[in-house]
């Protein structure tokens, strides 16, 4: 299992999004690392996707979109959690891939403190939620997770799963795209419990 590298992220966003599907995402801690499969994802891509942060051009809150694909893009969302984007594409080319939701598979102890209130089933099934079980905020924003030197945060390669396409949700333009991707009903446990990483 290894680190995905500049070349997997620096491809069209919709593909990317789908190839997520069933890839890890880790976090190095002190004590050693939490995992979780990622299972759910969305698309955004720049001025041909409405409900993207780009699709009016370069601001300073979008800027990381137009760059270097493999570089994470955190933003806070109204006024109450943290999301986590991959950017994707090539250089000038807006695009990023949310990470919707996932399945813990180690490191439980850091998720449980992380999301003290919530059962284990709701403590990533959502962005937000995902986020803030991994500790990740606004000062992860840039964080390039192709760079095998930076291992507090990375995704790695995992056992890809089959999924399904649905339109996006929780935005009022570009509804129609069925950019939304997630692993098919208990297609993420059937690996889960094959997984270790040290």
């Amino acid at each position: 299992m290894e680190r995905l590298g500049r070349d997997f992220f620096r491809r069209h966003t919709v593909e990317v999004a789908q190839s997520l599907i069933g890839c890890i995402l880790a976090r190095r801690f002190e004590d050693g690392i939490a995992a979780a499969v990622i299972t759910e994802t969305e698309a955004y891509r720049g001025a041909d996707d409405p409900a993207s942060h780009a699709h009016r051009g370069v601001t300073p809150r979008n800027r990381i979109m137009f760059g270097e694909a493999g570089m994470l893009y955190v933003y806070f969302s109204y006024g109450m959690h943290h999301c986590m984007n991959v950017v994707t594409e090539e250089d000038g080319q807006p695009g990023a891939v949310l990470l919707r939701a996932a399945m813990p598979v180690q490191g439980l102890e850091h998720f449980r403190a992380n999301r003290p209130k919530a059962p284990e089933k709701q403590w990533m099934n959502g962005p937000g939620k995902l986020t803030a079980a991994f500790g990740v905020d606004l000062s992860f924003n840039g964080l390039d997770l192709a760079n095998g030197g930076q291992e507090d945060l990375m995704i790695l390669s995992g056992a890809p799963l089959p999924w399904t396409a649905s339109p996006r949700i929780g935005i009022s333009k570009g509804v129609e795209l069925p950019w939304r991707f997630l692993a098919a009903p208990g297609a993420a446990a059937g690996i889960a419990g094959s997984l270790s990483f040290q």
